[in-house]
């Protein structure tokens, strides 16, 4: 299954899922989020999604995502789930 494809599945299962990207610095960071919507911005597809231990929103380039792993832990949405 493909990156997008997982975070599809989890968004209909609203389940959570495990993201691991590069950030802007070069680091690779993992963590745990609600998936919610892709947006061009600028030319470049991005990813939006709420990280849980963070509190808060963050977006991804799609081109970043490394890897996504759908767990099966659930979420009530807080926005609509569009992807």
């Amino acid at each position: 299954m493909s990156i997008k494809e997982t975070i599809s599945s989890a968004g209909r299962n609203l389940h959570t899922i495990i993201i691991t990207a590069s950030e802007k610095d070069g680091s690779v960071e993992t963590r745990e989020a609600e998936p919610y919507s892709y947006r061009i911005k600028g030319g470049t597809e991005k990813f939006f999604c709420y990280d849980i231990r963070k509190g808060g929103t963050r977006n991804f380039f799609v081109a970043n995502i490394i890897s996504v792993e759908e767990t099966q832990n659930l979420f009530t949405p807080r926005w609509n789930v569009e992807v």
